[in-house]
C-alpha cells in the first residue's frame, strides 16, 4: 500500500518538475502562496517546520533544483513529497487519472 502511494506520488510529482521547468512562476508562485496559508494554520506544529523547509527551498533555490528534488528516490525527497505544497498545480482529473492508473498496480 505504502509502495502505491509513494509510485503515485513520484509521478504526480515528476508531472509537476515538468510543469515547473515550463512556468516556474506559477508554479513556485502556488506552492508559495499554499505554504503561507498553511503556515499560519499550523503554527507551532510538526507541520510548520517541514512547511517553512520547503519555504527555504522554494525562496533559495533555482527552478531545476527544486524540480530535480521533486523526483529524487532519497529519503529526504520521499519525506518531503509526503508534505507537497503543490496542491492545485495539476487538476483532480489528472490526480485521480494517475491514482486510477495505479490502483490495480
Amino acid at each position: 500500500m505504502h509502495a502505491r502511494r509513494e509510485i503515485q506520488s513520484l509521478e504526480i510529482h515528476c508531472r509537476i518538475a515538468r510543469l515547473l521547468t515550463s512556468d516556474p512562476q506559477r508554479v513556485i508562485g502556488k506552492a508559495l502562496h499554499n505554504l503561507n496559508s498553511w503556515i499560519q494554520l499550523h503554527r507551532n506544529t510538526a507541520l510548520e517546520a517541514v512547511y517553512q523547509e520547503w519555504l527555504g527551498i522554494l525562496e533559495t533555490r533555482p527552478p531545476a533544483e527544486i524540480a530535480a528534488l521533486l523526483i529524487a528516490g532519497d529519503e529526504g525527497a520521499i519525506r518531503l513529497r509526503q508534505s507537497s505544497p503543490f496542491v492545485g498545480i495539476l487538476s483532480p482529473q489528472e490526480i485521480w487519472s494517475i491514482k486510477r492508473s495505479h490502483a490495480t498496480a
